[in-house]
């Protein structure tokens, strides 16, 4: 029993050091941002926007999710508040279209899911090679540090900032729709419980986080028209070209 207890112990301490740091979480947010630019031909604006709406809901509920491992149901509870706000910026910048698209994307609608491990990108069982980008880093990614969240505009920075027309009509709720039940226990595992009740992690078998869409338009082949704009933006720009010297060297075409 000793050794249960002791086993127990040493699980749930592993599982409340999983706080990220400030340059995981950029490196999370690029890398979801990455793929959802991929996946949905963003613009290089769409892509910089996602990139601090994702950044901005990693670092809200990075400090809860030891909690949410744990099956605590304020904690699900607040993370589905930080994930609905997330969505609804991402509303306001993705046309209608690109929103449809997003969600029926599990893996960019609702991204993070908890296993014998802690929590995790569901994106990173769909793209396992996790050092490998579509895209250069967003213009932003050193200097974007939370500006645009909701601690600083709560009906959203993202509101107005692109064509209202194009917009995606819908409110979306998670907590609403009618498969919350199952989408939280495809998340965060069915052994859900209150403060009152002693912590254990939450090992629900996620058997499907492996599989990946056979959409072809998910594939890796499919690429995505505004690559230049994104790639080319940041880079140097060229030096410019030397000055033209006079004396040998010169091949000239034509008479003198």
């Amino acid at each position: 029993m000793k050794k249960i207890a002791l086993a127990s112990l040493l699980a749930l301490l592993s599982l409340n050091m999983m706080a990220l740091s400030k340059s995981k979480l950029r490196d999370y947010a690029r890398f979801i941002s990455d793929r959802m630019a991929y996946e949905l031909d963003l613009t290089p604006m769409q892509y910089d926007d996602c990139y601090e709406i994702n950044y901005d809901f990693l670092y809200s509920v990075n400090p809860i999710m030891d909690d949410v491992v744990l099956g605590y149901i304020d904690a699900i509870d607040r993370y589905y508040d930080y994930l609905d706000y997330r969505n609804e910026d991402l509303r306001h910048v993705l046309t209608a279209r690109q929103y449809e698209r997003f969600l029926d994307i599990e893996y960019f609608f609702r991204p993070i899911y908890t296993n014998s491990s802690g929590w995790q990108l569901r994106v990173y069982n769909v793209y396992t090679n996790h050092s490998f980008f579509y895209f250069d880093r967003p213009s932003i990614y050193f200097t974007y540090s939370g500006g645009h969240s909701r601690i600083h505009f709560s009906a959203g920075y993202y509101l107005n900032r692109y064509d209202v027309a194009l917009r995606y009509r819908a409110m979306v709720n998670i907590r609403a729709l009618d498969k919350f039940r199952d989408h939280r226990r495809m998340d965060f595992g069915a052994n859900i419980r209150p403060r009152t009740q002693a912590p254990r992690p939450n090992y629900y078998p996620n058997a499907n986080q492996q599989h990946r869409t056979s959409d072809p338009r998910y594939r890796n082949e499919r690429p995505n028209r505004n690559s230049p704009q994104i790639n080319n933006r940041n880079q140097p720009a060229p030096p410019p070209p030397a000055p033209r010297t006079g004396g040998g060297g010169v091949v000239r075409s034509g008479r003198r």
